[in-house]
């Protein structure tokens, strides 16, 4: 048999077996399928209509049972669970108005609870600083509506310490947070029997920085003036101790002054310690000569903070502990530390003011004139003789006015009466409020009744007061 005979019988084999192939894939395999649900027997009508429709209308019947009692429990407890709800929202109001309260530092100037209390403030008029009266904030909502202290608080006082808070002012608090501390606001809002109960000791306050008023603005005039001094004295003083830095850092730092931890203060290396007879860190030579460094600084250098606590330290050779602010035993090493700081707040402090001293010299003078033109004017001073006219002459009743209105109304009426008794000016002078003198309460308001109206109620924005004011 040839090769092509081989090949033709392969290739009819071929054909043939892919023929079949094709054959056994094209037939369909029948499947036995279940009988559709619609075709197949579910049950017979007695078992249906009976058992079955029975357990159907008894489940029917217990679930309408149930649905009749939950329904008027709910129906019943609702009411009370959103009442609950919109509490717990007050209350996590209130627990974030006083988380901002804190952060934000509310505190440092109206007192931790809100009470009232001071804030550094430069007075535009003299260019002096001095502690701005911050008012209460715990009866804030009896004077102000919610929506204008809402507005104090997105904006700020212009003129005064208090800034922006809110977004809008340029503050870091978004609309929630300012309703927050609204909140927390009314949160510790004093009852209204107690603010009028604090009526007798506001006046008493009143009275009583009137009675001061002399000795205080005294005192503050000596505190200016001794300022002067201390200006004029600053070049002898930095002559004498403006290398007080130099000498304290080459004792810690010399070769047989130094140690390796005093060196390390200044981030330097000890080449050649010297003896350390108490192990704490300090040479006895650098105890000694800190010792004598402190107290020449001390007796030359202006009053102040840096001296007050360079004041208590003392180094002794035997001895590895020196005193700290309050009376603290501290480590000399920790000491040394301390002389570090406060000496250079010494040296530093005396070089800013010779290098300024036309420009700070010209505004202490300034300041000072201002504080002896308050003392000789006295404009703070009610004629309380003149003022017991309008009483019948009851002088008591003159004073009482007098101490209602500087305790109450005199913060918005009289100018620079916040900043201080030295900064204020002729009661009812005008501030954040329009001016009270000329009869210009009258001007608005011919009758009597009117005024006394509108100084109970308050005035609303947009809503005309008197005869036109808005």
């Amino acid at each position: 048999m040839g090769t092509g005979a081989v090949v033709l019988g392969l290739a009819v084999i071929s054909v043939l077996a892919w023929v079949g192939f094709l054959a056994q894939r094209s037939r369909v395999r029948r499947r036995h399928e279940a009988d559709p649900l619609n075709q197949s027997f579910f049950m017979d009508d007695d078992t249906m209509e009976t058992r079955r429709l029975n357990g159907i209308l008894s489940s029917a019947l217990v679930a309408t049972v149930v649905l009749a009692i939950i329904m008027p429990v709910y129906y019943l407890s609702e009411s009370g669970r959103q009442e609950a709800a919109a509490a717990r929202f007050d209350e996590i109001a209130v627990e974030r108005g006083h988380e901002w309260y804190l952060e934000f530092q509310c505190g440092d100037c109206h007192g931790p609870s809100g009470g009232g209390g001071g804030a550094d403030f430069v007075e535009a008029r003299s260019g002096l600083t001095t502690s701005w009266a911050a008012p209460s904030i715990d009866d804030v909502l009896y004077r102000y509506t919610p929506d204008e202290a809402r507005f104090w608080l997105v904006y700020g006082r212009a003129g005064t310490p208090m800034p922006a808070w809110g977004a809008e002012g340029g503050g870091p608090l978004n609309e929630q947070q300012i309703d927050e501390l609204l909140a927390y606001l009314d949160h510790i809002t004093i009852s209204q029997p107690e603010m009028v109960g604090q009526a007798d000791s506001k006046v008493d306050l009143a009275l009583a920085r009137l009675v001061g008023a002399d000795d205080s603005v005294a005192a503050l005039i000596e505190r200016q003036q001794a300022e002067i001094d201390a200006l004029a004295a600053a070049p002898g003083q930095l002559d004498l101790i403006g290398d007080a830095t130099d000498r304290l850092e080459a004792l810690l730092t010399n070769p047989a002054t130094c140690t390796a931890a005093s060196a390390a203060l200044y981030s330097l290396p000890c080449d050649d310690p010297g003896a350390d007879g108490d192990g704490d860190g300090l040479t006895d030579a650098a105890e000694i000569g800190l010792t004598g460094l402190l107290a020449e600084v001390i007796a030359t250098a202006p009053a102040g903070d840096p001296v007050l606590v360079l004041q208590p330290l003392s180094f002794d050779p035997a001895n590895p502990y020196t005193t700290g602010s309050g009376g603290t035993p501290i480590a000399d090493l920790e000491g040394a530390k301390v002389a570090i700081t406060e000496v250079d707040n010494i040296v530093r402090n005396l070089n800013l003011a010779v290098a300024n001293a036309d420009l700070l010299a010209a505004g202490a003078a300034k300041g000072l004139a201002f504080l002896e033109e308050a003392a000789a004017a006295r404009r703070w001073a009610f004629d309380f003789e003149s003022l017991a006219d309008a009483f019948d002459g009851d002088a008591a009743a003159a004073q009482r006015a007098a101490g209602l209105f500087n305790g109450y109304c005199a913060r918005c009426h009289t100018a620079g009466y916040s900043a201080g008794v030295a900064f204020t000016k002729e009661a009812g002078s005008g501030a954040f409020g329009p001016s009270l003198r000329g009869g210009r309460s009258i001007t608005q308001f011919p009758e009597f009744e009117d005024q006394l109206d509108f100084i109970i109620e308050g005035s609303e924005n947009g809503k005309q007061y008197g005869v036109n004011g808005v």
